[in-house]
């Protein structure tokens, strides 16, 4: 029986708005207000996650308002668990600007304020039961049960099977203090948070000799690199037209945890997660990436007799 896996972080409305270029300081531009989309990071990898056929579990704290209830309702058309959502009345709505000019994006995320979050008995039971517990730095460090902290609720996680999976983005230097990123097993950033991280005084390899079993870096259109106990392995990008890369990493994520559960080895995640990231930046919305595993691996194959033909 396939265990479900918890993604516990933000959902948001992504309020699109398109410029014929970004602005600089002392510019005003005039945009094109697009509709909204559903959205949040984590969010948008769960509804990813779920649509391959997983069972998925949604954990954020919101409060109980009119847009988070039209958020929920819609993450549990997904096919999303939601039982075990924190509500606190002091968390503002929740939503973001995204600014989209030609292939690149800018996203502005309101901060929600969030200095605690609580962990009851049964949300860390049900944690405790999962293959994966996907969150975020931001996210995991106001995690507390009384008088324990974030590491021992990630220390306790581990301890009863789940694997800590964190997406470190673009990399927010203010979380690097924590030593969170110490507890994953499976981590994920973009090229500006490797430098970051690294600037930081992280280090991929130090991530490794942790207890890492799998640190991605992804580079946009020239794919991703994979490090593992095994090596470094690079897995070039497949060419496609971009429409909209806002979602591609969160895309690249959950694929790569989908492959993983399904059984492939993480180089072949890699590669069925690139394959799926080069989908959904062919398509407008964060939540574009929301495929299915034929699919990817009928682009997989059609790519792989292109390059064959042409060379």
């Amino acid at each position: 029986m396939t265990r479900h896996s918890v993604f516990f972080g933000d959902v948001a409305q992504d309020e699109y708005y398109l410029a014929p270029l970004f602005p600089q300081a002392g510019d005003k531009v005039i945009v094109q207000a697009l509709e909204p989309e559903f959205g949040g990071s984590v969010a948008n990898a769960a509804s990813i996650f779920a649509h391959y056929g997983m069972p998925t579990s949604f954990i954020g704290q919101l409060n109980s308002g009119a847009l988070t209830q039209k958020l929920l309702a819609q993450l549990r058309q997904q096919g999303l668990d939601t039982r075990f959502v924190i509500f606190d009345e002091d968390v503002p709505d929740s939503h973001c600007i995204v600014l989209i000019s030609g292939d690149q994006h800018i996203v502005l995320i309101p901060t929600l304020g969030i200095t605690r979050t609580e962990i009851t008995p049964e949300a860390f039971e049900h944690m405790a039961q999962a293959e994966f517990v996907v969150t975020t730095l931001t996210d995991a460090k106001p995690f507390r049960m009384g008088g324990r902290g974030a590491h021992d609720v990630l220390t306790s996680l581990r301890a009863r099977g789940a694997r800590i999976v964190m997406d470190l983005d673009v990399y927010n230097e203010e979380n690097h203090g924590t030593g969170l990123v110490e507890y994953c097993d499976i981590v994920f950033m973009n090229a500006i948070g490797a430098a970051r991280f690294e600037a930081s005084g992280g280090s991929i390899s130090g991530l490794l000799a942790g207890g890492a079993t799998a640190v991605v870096v992804t580079k946009d259109s020239d794919g991703c690199e994979l490090h593992t106990a095994d090596g470094v392995f690079a897995v070039p990008g497949l060419p496609v037209e971009v429409v909209d890369v806002t979602g591609a990493g969160d895309t690249f994520s959950s694929s790569f945890l989908y492959a993983l559960s399904v059984g492939r080895d993480p180089l072949g995640a890699a590669e069925f997660a690139n394959a799926a990231a080069a989908l959904a930046v062919g398509r407008v919305g964060a939540r574009a990436g929301m495929t299915t595993r034929e699919d990817v691996e009928r682009f997989l194959q059609s790519y792989t007799q292109i390059t064959s033909t042409s060379t």
